[in-house]
């Protein structure tokens, strides 16, 4: 017997379904001449594996395996099922070639008959095989989920061959399962619109134009649809492979763009932020060796070498840990170098010894002159202008004294214009004034006979012998010191009091300097002819540098005790003078101009505006000086 199944599969669907009456198997399924002889000879025959092109498929395929998306309709291919005859002795060994072939994978149509094929044979027999019925919605039910898969995937053709199946044998779902592929063949078409956009650099934008916006499009019409998600995730890569690329060239503003467009595509937020953590551990560490050469160019006071590593950290990291406070010390360093504002400081001289101790007086901005209407004010004083430091400086602590003078003329053998002219102006006690005294000179006090004490002022200087020790200075230790300007020691006097007076409008209660009280007394019992009422001080003549508190930014004796000559040359107003605290110079001017009360000065000369035009060649006991230094 040879019979074949070609004309059985030729059947046509009316036909078939019209037999299938009892379920949605069916009884007059006839075996197959081969089936047969199989049979009689008690064992199943084996079942091969069907042909790919007849999809035994085994779920869902990776979405990169994905064919090129296919907006033409998909041609369909007619299912039928083959025809076999049953033999009652035959029929355990056709369910177990039936369970096998479900096992493989071989769910229908081939050569032999597939899992489908022998569990419809079986459930149409007379009697039905148990288990046959439920081995056919075990079929179905896996083909209805690798068309869902297929489907997904993008993989249509096979898709279409399941839907010829399921149709087949669950007509009543078919309308719905065509529904689903067209919606598929839609979101093919828009990834293959979104890969014409991508190739056209049209990745985010234009707003609904973009092909990261098809893509999304493509999923809203196939939720989970694999080609629009490879698609999206490749699109993906290219960024993050581009942000890669920037931050191995240290353009971090290009990878943080790159990142912040992949973000947007919104694949795989893990690998972005594992990308912004790279990319910002990158960045913090840029910024922590830019901020460490920072360092070491204020070091240096290398300024411009400073600002530039400060403006690289702040490029690779604007919230790098330390990046404040470089900016705040590079601000210092402009404005101090290596100190801080009121920090008290002595240089190192060459050969040993330090030079005198300096306080920083801090940068800022002040009024200097008198005000309109201020008591005993001159026209000298005026006009009141805005005066400021954009750099800080150093004032020594208290003016310059014998011993300190003393180390300057042996190291120099320097001879003062008073020791040169053989004389100088002294105080006479018995008249109670100021008059010249021959051999007076820098190593007496303020009478012009006896030594002056070690600690006690320098005086009987003219303003080259000043100029000198502060050349000296520098040429010791090497730094920049000179003479206060006229506006420096103004703004140190006043500390930021705008009063006319450093200690305000009322006299202390205590004497904050050495100036003429109504309290002080001569050795012969002398007082001063104009006294400032409710001051005593203890002092008549120079006290010791130091003998009175702290002023303000920490200077002693600016208040009063000696005047001091300062660098600028006189001038009559303040007109046309430097806004910025310079002295202002005359090349060969012969005039200079003295600052602060002594402590021979009235109540009105201790004003923080008064000023004294005064020769430059003038010795005097009232008369001494301290040092200016730059940072």
């Amino acid at each position: 017997l040879k019979p074949t199944v070609s004309a059985a599969r030729a059947a046509p669907p009316t036909a078939f379904r019209i037999a299938c009456l009892r379920s949605v198997t069916c009884s007059s399924l006839l075996l197959s001449s081969a089936l047969l002889l199989a049979c009689g000879r008690g064992e199943a025959p084996p079942v091969d594996a069907a042909p790919a092109a007849e999809g035994s498929g085994s779920g869902a395929v990776e979405a990169e395996a994905a064919p090129p998306p296919e907006a033409a309709p998909i041609p369909r291919s007619p299912w039928r099922p083959m025809v076999l005859i049953v033999p009652p002795e035959a029929r355990e060994s056709l369910l177990q070639q039936a369970r096998d072939a479900e096992q493989r994978g071989q769910l229908y149509g081939s050569e032999p008959p597939g899992a489908l094929d022998l569990y419809l044979a079986l459930a149409g027999a007379e009697p039905p095989m148990p288990g046959a019925e439920e081995g056919v919605q075990r079929v179905l039910s896996r083909l209805a989920a690798q068309f869902e898969d297929e489907r997904r995937a993008g993989l249509l053709e096979s898709a279409r061959l399941r839907a010829d199946v399921l149709d087949v044998l669950r007509p009543e779902e078919a309308a719905e399962r065509e529904a689903r592929l067209q919606e598929a063949r839609r979101a093919l078409a828009l990834v293959e619109e979104g890969r014409e956009r991508e190739l056209a650099g049209k990745w985010l934008a234009p707003r609904g134009g973009s092909a990261v916006a098809a893509y999304r499009e493509a999923l809203a019409q196939v939720p989970g649809f694999g080609p629009a998600k490879a698609a999206l995730a490749g699109l993906e890569a290219k960024l993050l492979a581009r942000a890669e690329e920037a931050r191995a060239k240290q353009d971090f503003a290009a990878a943080e763009e790159a990142l912040r467009r992949a973000s947007r595509v919104g694949v795989d937020p893990a690998a972005v932020q594992d990308a912004r953590a790279a990319l910002a551990r990158e960045r913090a560490e840029r910024a922590r060796q830019a901020l460490l050469a920072a360092g070491e160019a204020m070091d240096r006071l290398d300024l411009p070498g400073a600002a530039q590593r400060i403006a690289e950290a702040r490029e690779a990291d604007p919230q790098a840990l330390g990046l404040d406070e470089a900016v705040k010390r590079l601000a210092m360093v402009r404005r101090y170098g290596h100190f801080q504002p009121g920090q008290v400081f002595s240089d190192a001289m060459a050969g040993g010894g330090e030079g005198p101790r300096m306080v920083v007086i801090p940068h800022g901005r002040f009024l200097m002159g008198a005000a309109e209407g201020e008591p005993g004010a001159r026209d000298n004083e005026r006009p009141q202008r805005e005066v400021v430091f954009e750099r800080g400086f150093a004032l020594a602590v208290h003016e310059v004294t014998v011993e300190e003078f003393a180390a300057f003329v042996a190291a120099t053998g320097y001879r003062t214009v008073a020791e040169r002219r053989g004389r100088s102006t002294v105080y006479d006690e018995r008249s109670g004034a100021m008059v010249e005294l021959r051999g007076a000179h820098w190593r007496r006090g303020y009478l012009g006979r006896a030594a002056a004490g070690p600690r006690d002022p320098v005086l009987h200087v003219a303003f080259e012998d000043a100029a000198a020790y502060a050349d000296w200075l520098a040429a010791r230790t090497g730094q920049r010191y000179r003479l206060p300007s006229e506006a420096e020691f103004e703004y140190a006097l006043r500390a930021g009091e705008r009063a006319p007076w450093p200690w305000g409008r009322s006299v202390p209660a205590r004497a904050p300097g050495n100036l003429t009280g109504d309290g002080d007394v001569s050795p012969q019992g002398r007082r001063w002819g104009r006294p400032i009422r409710g001051w005593s001080d203890g002092h008549w003549g120079p006290a010791p540098v130091g003998s009175f508190p702290a002023e303000g930014f920490g200077t002693r004796d600016l208040i009063g005790n000696v005047s001091e000559w300062v660098e600028d040359c006189w001038h009559d107003s303040y007109r046309r003078a430097p806004p910025d605290g310079r002295a202002w110079v005359n090349p060969g001017c012969g005039e200079r101009v003295v600052r602060g009360g002594s402590w021979a000065s009235t109540q009105e000369q201790a004003r923080s505006a008064f000023r004294l035009q005064v020769p430059a060649t003038l010795t005097t006991a009232r008369i001494g000086f301290r040092v200016a230094r730059d940072l």
